[in-house]
C-alpha cells in the first residue's frame, strides 16, 4: 500500500472521529406497522348503506431521532424529532410528531418547547389496548365527531412550553401551555389557547391519574370555552391487566356562529359537553395476548340519540420482542342522531368513508408491528 493511500486513508479516519464522538448521542427509532384492513361504513338509519373499503393502512407508522447532552449538576439538553411515514403510500410528514428541544434535571424535571403529547392526552392512552389502529379509543376519548370545534383534548399540539416532574414517589405532574393561534398577528385578531394538566401515579402493579385541560376560543366566540377533565386507572395481576377511564367535557359555546351545531342555542350554553367511559382487559398467555375494550358517549347536551358506543377484541401474537402479528375487529353503534367515525389512525390512512346519522361501522384487520 502506497505512503499516499495510508496518508488518506489515516486523514479520514481523523475526519470521522470527531464526526462520530458528536453523533454518539444520537438515538435513532421508529415504529413500522402496517394492517390489512376490510371497512364497512355501515347503513344510516335512513337505511342508506355506507362504503366497503379493503385497504393496506399505515397505522401511526413512524421515524424518529431524539438525543441528550449531559451538562453538568444533573443538568442535561434534551431533544427529538419525530415524522409520520406512509407505509401504504407516498409521502409522509416531517416533524409533525413529538418534536422539540429542552432542559432536564434529575431534580427539577423537564421543560420541553415545540410540539408534543399534552399532559391531558398522556394520562389515559397507556389504557388503549388498541392505540393506533383502526380501534383506537379516540373514536369516542377526546373529542365530537362531526359537530365539534377544531380544537381536541386527546392529541399532539404545537406551540407548546411544556413541565414534567421528576418522578416523587411514583407520582409525576405535568402541565403545558399552548398557544392555539400562532397566525394572529393582528392586535384586533382573536386569540385562541390552552392549559393542560395531568397528575400519574404507576407503581408497576396500579397505575391511577387524574387530568384537566381547558380551551379558551376567542376565534369561535369571544370568551367562549371548552373543558374536559378525566380520570384513568389499571390494575395489572400476573397475565392479566384491567384498565378504565372516565371523561366529562364542557363548554360555553352555545350562540356560536361555528361549529353550526352552536349557533341556535342560548349564548353561553353547554353546546358539545358530554360524558364518555372507556373499559379495557388484557390477558397475556405464552406469546399471546387476548385484548377487548369497549367505550361509551352519551348524549351532546340538550340534543337526545347523539351518543353511541363502541367494541373491540382482538390477538396479538409476539414473534419477537420487536415484531408482533395481530388481528382486531371492532364495531362502532352511533344513535340516530349521532355519525362518529372510526377514528383509529388506519381510518384515516388514505381514503375514509363518510358516516351517515345512525350508522354503524365496523371493521376486521389483519397487520403486523415492528418497533426498532
Amino acid at each position: 500500500m502506497s505512503k499516499r493511500l495510508n496518508y488518506l486513508i489515516a486523514s479520514s479516519l481523523l475526519v470521522s472521529i470527531p464526526a462520530l464522538a458528536d453523533s454518539a448521542n444520537v438515538t435513532v427509532y421508529g415504529v413500522a406497522n402496517v394492517s390489512y384492513d376490510f371497512i364497512d361504513a355501515g347503513s344510516t338509519t335512513a337505511g342508506v348503506a355506507g362504503a366497503k373499503i379493503n385497504k393496506v393502512s399505515s397505522n401511526a407508522s413512524r421515524l424518529g431521532f431524539k438525543g441528550k447532552e449531559e451538562l453538568g449538576g444533573g443538568l442535561s439538553a434534551i431533544w427529538q424529532i419525530e415524522s409520520l411515514i406512509a407505509m401504504d403510500n407516498t409521502g409522509g410528514t416531517f416533524g409533525t410528531r413529538n418534536t422539540y428541544a429542552g432542559l432536564s434535571s434529575k431534580d427539577y424535571g423537564s421543560l420541553l418547547l415545540g410540539r408534543n403529547d399534552t399532559p391531558y392526552k398522556i394520562s389515559t392512552r397507556k389504557l388503549d389496548n388498541f392505540g393506533d389502529t383502526i380501534a383506537d379509543n379516540r373514536t369516542l376519548f377526546g373529542t365530537v365527531t362531526g359537530v365539534s370545534s377544531s380544537k381536541s383534548f386527546v392529541t399532539k399540539q404545537p406551540d407548546l412550553v411544556s413541565y414534567i416532574s421528576p418522578t416523587m414517589g411514583n407520582v409525576i405532574l405535568s402541565a403545558a401551555y399552548l398557544n392555539l393561534s400562532e397566525n394572529a398577528a393582528a392586535a384586533a385578531a382573536p386569540k385562541d389557547r390552552a392549559a393542560s394538566l395531568a397528575a400519574m401515579y404507576d407503581d408497576g402493579t396500579f397505575y391511577g391519574s387524574l387530568a384537566y385541560e381547558t380551551h379558551k376560543l376567542d376565534s369561535v366566540r369571544l370568551g367562549g370555552r371548552e373543558n374536559a377533565w378525566a380520570i384513568a386507572g389499571a390494575y395489572t395481576m400476573n397475565d392479566f391487566k384491567i384498565g378504565a377511564a372516565y371523561e366529562r367535557t364542557s363548554d360555553t359555546l352555545g350562540g356560536a356562529a361555528a361549529p353550526a351545531a352552536c349557533a341556535g342555542l342560548a349564548v353561553g350554553a353547554d353546546c358539545l359537553g358530554h360524558s364518555a367511559w372507556y373499559v379495557s382487559a388484557i390477558y397475556s398467555f405464552g406469546s399471546n395476548a387476548l385484548k377487548a375494550a369497549y367505550s361509551s358517549a352519551g348524549s351532546l347536551a340538550g340534543r337526545a340519540n347523539t351518543g353511541a358506543d363502541h367494541l373491540s377484541f382482538g390477538l396479538d401474537h409476539r414473534l419477537s420482542k420487536r415484531t408482533t402479528l395481530y388481528a382486531l375487529y371492532t364495531r362502532l353503534s352511533n344513535d340516530s342522531a349521532a355519525n362518529y367515525g372510526l377514528a383509529g389512525a388506519a381510518w384515516s390512512s388514505g381514503v375514509t368513508p363518510s358516516v351517515g346519522a345512525g350508522a354503524a361501522p365496523s371493521a376486521l384487520s389483519f397487520g403486523m408491528k415492528h418497533t426498532f
